[in-house]
């Protein structure tokens, strides 16, 4: 697919080492497509208040969290970021949710939806690209293991 070339780049990818709470992981997660007009400030709340009403629904397993909402809460393009923390946070502070990987999607529909999250789930379902990716230090790194799954 053409989208998965950039899928991530510089600019969606995040190294944190520590971040105070789950939300605030969410809220600097989705920052670079707010700021790049992926998305719209609602977006972000709504996908906070989603999680807070269901529970942790978007948790992955292996450490990482998938949080997203309906594209009528605010996705103007589709769109992905990428926030790698060094020390897990825990999903909605619960700590058989520790997530170091938050990856939030925007998706201006399902067919778009299910075609970012095939290529995501090309490397996600794999533990050691899964490790690699908790394990790198640069954004340069976390690119490129996303960018094998398409070559």
């Amino acid at each position: 697919m053409e989208y998965a070339e950039n899928i991530f780049n510089e600019v969606n990818v995040q190294i944190i080492d520590e971040i105070a709470s789950w939300k605030d992981a969410i809220r600097v997660c989705a920052q670079p497509l707010l700021d790049n007009d992926y998305i719209v400030k609602d977006y972000i709340d709504v996908m906070i208040n989603v999680a807070e009403e269901l529970g942790p629904f978007f948790d992955f397993g292996k450490g990482v969290a998938l949080p997203h909402s309906r594209p009528e809460n605010g996705v103007k393009k589709k769109g992905v970021s990428l926030l790698k923390v060094n020390k897990p946070v825990y999903l909605l502070d619960l700590q058989e949710h520790p997530i170091e990987i938050f990856i939030v999607l925007a998706a201006e529909d399902n067919s778009t939806h299910l075609d970012i999250l095939g290529l995501l789930a090309d490397t996600l379902i794999d533990d050691d690209k899964v490790e690699a990716i908790k394990k790198a230090t640069t954004k340069k790194e976390i690119i490129n293991i996303f960018k094998k799954e398409t070559e």
